[in-house]
This record gives structure tokens, sequence and C-alpha cells, in this order.
């Protein structure tokens, strides 16, 4: 039935050749009525073999002699034409049944050439879609099962692992297979009495693994499939390889920023501790050394210089520290709810402390919702933010602290009158070690262009700080002149003030 099905075409073609012949019979001549059987043939044989192609032409030629050759009903032949015509009937029939039989099968090849590379694609992609090398190894686990519908092993060197049921003598065939760096079993030119197939999962000068397929016959797998069989494994031994190579480069790239930081670290505490250590040396050894010569306005000037100068040591080591701390282990906080006024309050009171001819101004609505914080974090950024501001600004000019509720979110814009920051250094001063300047810094050392004092980690640790929190930093200009430094905290749902009173 499925013959007659796969057929149906050639017995179509043939019967309609068959009625025309019958109809044109003695309106046409002999040889325009054969070339209606050569054209039949022709057709025909794109949908036989070429046996039974060859054979139906030879039938259709003796029926022909039959049926249209003087003397009819006979398979005698009086005129010498007519039986050069059955002869060249009968040798292009055969030639044209043997071309499109050739031209099928060439036909049937190019289409499994096609499916088998179709197939290698999706294998590529799926290979790119895994995760890690135990996926990979599932999936051509899963892609060889499929390809020869036999069982199979896969063993890889680098993670150990084995997959499938792989006997003692298996996982001794995977390690010669490895070893050798070589196809081993049926078809493979070695150990061919053997039953399982085993292929190496090749990289480009070394074997990372093997694979078993364990097959229940020593016959030679078809050279074709083998080959495509042998290409999967190698593609999952490439893109292991190349993994590999990425995963060094990257710990190579990771190594190299770190011995950069290191040196950058370094260099900034050398160089930026150098000067508060100094000043604060120079007046303990004042006040150590003559102090019964000093007035009692020199020696409180100069103890006040040693709490500045430890206060500032102490500011560049927190953050420094913090920094560190938060981009170890960024989660590793503890929140609470906090009152936004009550943070800022603390941090102004230091503030007028530490600089109390200083205007610092603050615009905050009287009701805030609050925030679910690391209070000392918190305290710690605004701090930051704060000491920029005074920083980077005149003496003369007012600081101001404005506090903007959003419909999700607390807005606070630390703001200063200084010389502002340009568009190209809006990204680069939450960078580690990175100092705002202007180009005359450079070489000039006069008061108004020197690098202010400090290691640059200020803003990198007020970024931290706003990471952990799920909470956005930036820098707006301000007008007529100035810089903002804003945060956006975000705002959660309230907590339940009658559960936390029980």
């Amino acid at each position: 039935m499925h013959n007659i099905k796969a057929h149906w075409p050639a017995i179509a073609i043939w019967l309609v050749a068959w009625g025309l012949l019958v109809e044109l019979d003695g309106t046409f001549n002999l040889a325009n009525l054969a070339l209606l059987l050569v054209l039949a043939s022709a057709m025909a044989g794109m949908f036989l073999s070429a046996t039974t192609s060859l054979v139906v032409s030879a039938a259709s030629v003796l029926l022909f002699n039959w049926f249209f050759i003087e003397p009819r009903y006979t398979l005698d032949v009086h005129l010498h034409q007519d039986a050069l015509l059955l002869i060249t009937m009968l040798g292009v029939n055969t030639v044209v049944s043997y071309l499109m039989s050739r031209l099928r099968i060439a036909a049937a090849l190019e289409t499994q050439h096609a499916q088998a590379a179709e197939h290698m694609q999706q294998w590529r992609e799926s290979l790119r879609e895994a995760t890690d090398a135990v996926e990979q190894a599932q999936l051509l686990r899963a892609f060889l099962e499929q390809k020869t519908k036999h069982e199979a092993s896969v063993q890889l060197i680098e993670p150990p692992l084995l997959l499938g049921n792989a006997t003692a003598l298996d996982q001794q065939g995977l390690r010669a297979c490895i070893q050798q760096f070589a196809a081993l079993g049926p078809g493979s030119g070695r150990h061919e009495n053997q039953t399982t197939l085993f292929l190496p999962i090749r990289g480009q000068a070394r074997a990372l693994g093997a694979v078993a397929i364990h097959r229940h016959t020593s016959q030679a797998m078809d050279a074709r499939t083998l080959q495509q069989l042998q290409q999967a494994c190698d593609l999952l031994g490439l893109d292991m390889e190349r993994a590999h190579s990425l995963q060094l480069a990257q710990l190579a790239k990771q190594d190299a920023q770190s011995q950069s930081l290191r040196n950058t670290l370094l260099t900034s505490i050398s160089h930026d501790y150098r000067t508060p250590l100094a000043n604060l040396m120079g007046a303990a050894s004042a006040i150590h050394d003559q102090s019964s010569r000093l007035s009692t306005e020199k020696i409180e000037a100069l103890a006040s210089t040693v709490i500045s100068e430890a206060q500032h040591l102490h500011r560049m080591t927190t953050n420094t520290l913090q920094l560190a701390r938060l981009d170890a282990a960024p989660l590793q906080i503890k929140k609470d709810w906090e009152s936004l006024q009550e943070l800022l309050g603390s941090v102004l009171a230091k503030a007028r402390q530490r600089y109390p001819t200083r205007a610092i101004l603050v615009d905050m609505p009287e009701s805030l919702p609050l925030i679910h914080c690391d209070a000392i974090l918190l305290v710690q950024l605004f701090d930051n933010l704060l000491e920029n501001a005074v920083k980077y600004s005149p003496d003369s000019t007012p600081i101001l602290i404005q506090v903007q509720q959003q419909p999700t979110s607390l807005d606070i814009r630390v703001i200063d009158e200084g010389c502002g920051i340009s568009d190209a250094w809006k990204a680069k001063v939450f960078q580690a070690f990175e100092r705002v300047h202007d180009d005359a810094a450079q070489v000039d050392a006069s008061p108004e262009h020197a690098l202010r004092r400090g290691m640059g980690v200020g803003l990198a640790v007020c970024q931290a700080i706003a990471k952990v929190h799920g909470a956005k930093i930036w820098v707006e200009d301000h007008a007529p002149q100035g810089t903002a430094l804003c945060v956006s905290m975000p705002v959660l749902p309230q907590p339940d003030m009658h559960m936390q009173e029980v």
C-alpha cells in the first residue's frame, strides 16, 4: 500500500501516456507516438527507483511493439526502420530513466544534507543558550540518543562528570578515547570488533571528554552520520574551550583591575594622608615641646588643628573602609524604619559644629513618610554630600538642603553655589579616586586651582550606599551657578505603627 501511494504519480503519468497513444493511433506516425513514451519515461522516472524505472521503460517498449508495430499483437518486426525505432526507444528510455533516478538520489542527498545542517545549527543555538558545561553535556547526550536511537554516555574532565549508564569497561574505553584523542569502535579504524562507539570531545589541542554510544552490533555506522556525531562533539569541545578562555581572560582582567585599584589606593593614601598627618604631628609636637612657652590661645589653636586633622583622617578612613565593605557584600546591611528629619538633623548638627561660620539652610516639609534604611549608612551618605558641597564652594556662599516628596520617593538635593561640574565629569565623580578639577590644576598650584584635599572616594561611597538602598544618585546644574547633588530614596508602604507599639 505504501509503495502504491509513493508511486501513484508515475502510475498516473503512464496511464495518461497510454491513453494518448490509443487516442492518437492512426493520426500520428510511429516516431511521434514513440516520443510520448520517451516523455512519459522521463517524467515517471522522477517518482520511481532506477531498477523500477528501467523495468517499466523496457515493458513499455515491448507493449508499444505489441500494440502499434506491424504486424500488431505480435512481437515480430518486419520493417528494419521499426526495429531501429524500438531499439532507439529502449536506449533512450534506459538512459533517461537512469539519469532521472540519479537526479532524484542527488536531490534526496541534498535534502538530507540540508536537514543535517539545520540540525547542527539548532545544536549550536542550544549550546549558546546553555548556562554551564553540565547542561551542555546533557544536551549533547540527548542529541546523540536522538540521532542514533541508542543510549549514550558522556564523560567530561573539567568539571569531572559522567552522565549515563557506563559500565566499568565503558569507562575504560572513555578514558582511552580521551588519552588517544581519537574515535574508537565500529567505523573508526580502531577496535572495530567491539559494539560500543567512543567519540572524543575535542578542543584545539586536547580532548576535554568523550562520549560512548552503546550499540548492539559491531557493524560500522554510516560514514556521514559518524562525521555528524563527531562534529557535534567537537562543537561542544570548542565551546567549552572558548568559555574557559573567556573565564581566564575575565579573571586576568579582574586581577589587573584589583592590582590597579590597590596601586591607586596606596598612591592616594601616601599622597592624601601625608598633609593631615604632617599638620597633626606638627601641632601635637608644638604642644608637647613648647607648651610652657605658648599662650592659652595658641595652645587652643593647635589643639583645634589636631582635632580638625584627626576628623579629616577619620572621614577618609571611614569612607575607604565603607566602600570596600559595600563592594564586597552589597546586600549585608541592616535596615529599619527611620525618620528622614532625624537623620538630616544629626548630619546638620555635626556639620554646623565643624563649620560654625558657614550658612547651611534647610527646605523640608513638616511631615514626611518613614524610609526603610540603614541609618548609619544614610547619615554617612548625607554627611559626604554636605562635605563635598562645603569643599567645592566659596565659604561666603550658603549650602541648601532641599527635600521634596514625590508619589513614590523622597528627593533630597544638596545645593551649593560653587563653580559647578562639567558634563564630562557628571558620571566620573561617582568613580573611586576621581576628583573634579580643571586643566589649570595640572600646572598651577595656586589656591584657586589646587585640587581639594581628599582621596576621591566620598561620592563613590555615596553611590554604593544609594545602590544597596535601591536609591538613585545623580548630579544636576544649579542656576545661576553651582551644583545640586541629588538622591532619590524610594518610599515603601508604611509600617503599621499600632502593630509596632503592641
